[in-house]
């Protein structure tokens, strides 16, 4: 369901009106062009916007959001479309626009250890980009979700994106040092840093960064370069019950250990990894821990001991350690290339996203397999483990209007549970509409209007992104009214 107090905007007159904008090359009206941009990596929310935009400057960006705001249309930033809460879907006619042709790395500053991208830089292609210039080797962007292959960079800045090893080297907001980016008046505001040496006042771009969209639309960002570990060791732990795991996980963090990562999959996982990579996993493994550790050589092996002690302790059936860079490559692939091996087995999945304390993972696991049983879901789990970041999968077939809304009422079940134990709705993935319902859940009366009060300082008309991370009048979604804003 959808409620908006808008006056009504023909498609008509957007499209005359961004056709004396941008080229008709750089424009998405089509049909069945437009499907393909109903969703995020969260199918559940869709729609179909009234176009989709894509400009190639900042200039084209400011004509793009007068346009829209003359017209009454939402705004809506899109990068690579990767997310997982539906934070960049256009409700009512609004239009996506799209950065990913802003894609240019206007500067590499190794002296300083900083990199000038535009928004539409992907992940990946950033540190290939520094790797290739003289002194470059040593330094990348550190966060890496995923979908690092195809995210952009003023993507992550927006969700604040973490991923895999990030345990160690934080999310992305500790890894932009400025920003420009167009409100929704049109206008232009530069945050932050420039070179790498300037500290302001006001953190704003820490402020920004998370903001899922919803202050402007980020045109350019100054990117901190990281050393890259020269030196690790990959410890692969498998066991026979995840509670044992889960112990092992919180005991390393409760030591003082501060691995580079470390990853929990649960025994359903570890089978779908086997059966796509053939790594010669026990069937029965209920549980496996990928950890790693860098830093000093001449410690590692210490330190690599000193976990698989640990591990010891809570009933490790196997432990692989290694420094061999090829297996270590191979093994973060298979990783990173759990979601995708979902598809041998479910037609639809829906990963979730909270953050709980470590000390609670494997009474949160056990809670996740009692509401998949009550909901008649399989429930399947791939996370951070050393974050206390859990991502449970749970499939389900999207043809199936029952399926879905079991999957939406098990999941706000499985958040409230997170948030009463001591955790919070979401570690990385955002807010977006998916969990917008419970953000007055975890946040008490005054917090909220103190969103309202940031919200509304970049954005006071909500020209832009509304309906998603907070929630707003102008624009309200439903996810559990059947027939979902298009057909299935």
């Amino acid at each position: 369901m959808i409620t908006n107090d808008n006056p009504p905007v023909t498609r008509e007159a957007l499209v005359r009106g961004l056709l004396e904008i941008l080229p008709a090359d750089r424009i998405i009206t089509d049909q069945e062009e437009l499907f393909v941009y109903e969703s995020d990596g969260f199918t559940i929310a869709k729609a179909r916007p009234a176009a989709v935009v894509f400009p190639v400057t900042t200039g084209e960006v400011v004509e793009v959001v007068k346009l829209l705001g003359k017209h009454g249309a939402q705004i809506v930033p899109r990068g690579s479309g990767t997310g997982l809460t539906g934070g960049c879907v256009a409700f009512d006619l609004g239009v996506l626009v799209s950065t990913v042709r802003m894609n240019a790395i206007l500067k590499i500053d190794i002296e300083n250890r900083v990199a000038h991208v535009e928004a539409g830089v992907r992940n990946v292609f950033l540190s290939d980009a520094v790797a290739a210039v003289p002194g470059g080797g040593a330094f990348h962007f550190s966060p890496d979700p995923s979908s690092q292959r195809a995210s952009t960079l003023g993507g992550n800045a927006s969700t604040n994106a973490g991923g895999i090893h990030v345990l160690k080297d934080f999310v992305t907001s500790n890894h932009v040092l400025g920003m420009e980016m167009v409100l929704a008046d049109g206008s232009v505001v530069h945050v932050g840093a420039k070179n790498g040496a300037y500290e302001s006042e006001f953190d704003l771009p820490g402020l920004i960064c998370g903001h899922e969209g919803t202050f402007g639309i980020i045109t350019s960002l100054w990117i901190r370069l990281a050393p890259k570990a020269t030196s690790f060791r990959t410890i692969v732990g498998l066991f026979s019950s995840t509670a044992d795991a889960c112990n092992a996980v919180s005991e390393v963090i409760a030591r003082g250990f501060l691995p580079a990562a470390m990853e929990m999959l649960d025994g359903r996982m570890v089978e779908v990894i086997e059966d796509a990579f053939h790594f010669g996993f026990p069937r029965e493994t209920q549980a496996l821990i990928l950890t790693e550790i860098d830093g000093i050589e001449a410690i590692l092996d210490e330190q690599q001991n000193e976990l698989v002690e640990i591990f010891k302790k809570y009933n490790v059936t196997s432990i692989t350690t290694s420094g061999d860079p090829a297996a270590r490559a191979k093994l973060w692939k298979a990783r990173k290339s759990a979601f995708g091996a979902i598809g041998r087995i479910s037609p639809s999945y829906c990963t979730q996203d909270a953050c709980v304390p470590r000390s609670m993972l494997a009474q949160v696991l056990a809670k996740l397999d009692e509401i998949g049983k009550e909901y008649g879901l399989q429930i399947n789990n791939v996370f951070h483990a050393g974050d206390g970041n859990v991502h449970p999968i749970f499939l389900y077939d999207d043809r199936d209007e029952q399926q879905v809304r079991n999957v939406l009422l098990a999941a706000e079940k499985m958040l409230e549970y997170c948030i009463d134990i001591g955790g919070t709705l979401t570690g990385e993935h955002g807010v977006g509409v998916e969990k917008i319902n419970l953000m007055p859940y975890l946040f008490d009366r005054p917090t909220m209007e103190q969103f309202f009060r940031i919200k509304h300082a970049f954005d006071p008309e909500e020209r832009i992104n509304a309906g998603k991370l907070i929630p707003s009048e102008k624009l309200r979604i439903d996810l559990l009214k059947p027939a979902r804003q298009v057909p299935q």
